[in-house]
């Protein structure tokens, strides 16, 4: 009876041993040296075809090749032996070839916002033989969760996760804390009077951020001098957030005058034409000659009619004006008249 037997002598190029089951796990960038010899009363082989799946070189016909594995999965090595007597025997063993680096872990300190926590923790590193190791002294972990490269936090505390392999390690701690949660009230609605002057104060605290609208002003406090909607949403500096909002309604009701004449000659006054306005939200005009030819246009409240076309002034006349506002009590208002141009 014959016995033929394929060894294998595993060197991590430096850090050697020998591996005589049907499997191997070798790091990324390792070598393997294949060694096959027949013992007892077999007869001798006198030649050799091997095939690497996944290493360098893929195939050889020496008796001890040496193999390298630049990239990782599982591949088949396969040895065909030829003996003195023209037999042939062929042995296989597959070869698992895992990461020899490790990804930074993708933990960080994290702040929780509200009563209630969860979170999802990652290790990363989610290749094959890896393995991993939770751990807190904060926390009872059970012994599901802390081989699994998930862990899944209900409590705050502090958390430390190893990632190793036979080809190294990799730790990170990190710790989860909650936040400090926001406390805005800017009070109930109010009614006010235009052109009053009403403080609105989002509250105080460490580390504190604002953002206010409709305005955009970043400060603790605010100046409200007109009748609107405002909300403000503060950020602490764990990230958590609240918003409040409150409405100033005007319960002065809105007022308008319109002149009937201006004289655009350099001169103060009455060198614009606009309207005196209070209590309105937003404004258009435009203004026409005789012909009914657009002279002038905005939607600005600040911005009146200088008595110019194209930057040129227009004749002294009469011009027609039409004007459309709204209100700080939602009601719209369309005015059409005549005004008097004078040099």
């Amino acid at each position: 009876m014959r016995i033929k037997a394929l060894l294998l002598f595993l060197s991590t190029y430096g850090l050697a041993a020998v591996a005589q089951t049907p499997s191997l796990i070798i790091c990324k960038g390792s070598g393997v040296n294949y060694r096959e010899f027949n013992t007892g009363s077999s007869l001798p082989s006198v030649s050799w075809k091997w095939s690497f799946q996944g290493g360098t070189p893929s195939k050889s016909s020496l008796r001890e090749p040496s193999v390298s594995y630049p990239d990782t999965g599982l591949f088949l090595t396969s040895c065909e032996s030829t003996f003195s007597d023209s037999s042939k025997n062929t042995q296989t063993i597959w070869v698992l070839v895992i990461e020899s680096t490790f990804e930074p872990i993708p933990l960080r300190d994290t702040a929780f916002c509200g009563s209630a926590i969860s979170l999802s923790l990652n290790a990363g590193n989610n290749f094959r033989g890896a393995k991993y190791h939770w751990t807190s002294p904060d926390v009872n972990l059970t012994a599901t969760d802390t081989n699994s490269r998930l862990y899944k936090s209900t409590q705050p505390g502090t958390y430390s996760v190893k990632v190793y392999s036979q080809c190294g390690s990799i730790s990170k701690t990190i710790v989860i804390k909650r936040g400090t949660q926001p406390a805005v009230d800017l009070g109930k609605d109010r009614f006010v009077c235009r052109n009053a002057n009403v403080l609105l104060d989002a509250g105080t605290g460490a580390g504190f951020t604002y953002l206010w609208q409709p305005g955009g002003e970043t400060t603790q406090t605010i100046l409200a001098n007109i009748a609107g909607d405002f909300s403000v949403t503060v950020t602490s500096a764990e990230g958590c957030k609240k918003t409040d909002a409150i409405s100033l309604i005007d319960s002065c009701p809105p007022v308008f005058y319109i002149p009937n004449a201006f004289t655009p000659n350099d001169a103060a006054p009455n060198d614009v034409f606009l309207p005196y306005m209070e209590g309105f939200t937003k404004f258009s005009m435009l203004i026409l000659n005789r012909w009914g030819q657009v002279v002038f246009k905005t939607t600005d409240m600040k911005t009146g009619w200088d008595g110019k076309y194209m930057g040129k002034p227009v004749p002294e006349g009469v011009y027609a004006c039409r004007i459309e506002l709204m209100g700080t009590d939602k009601l719209r208002r369309i005015e059409n008249t005549n005004i008097t141009l004078l040099r």
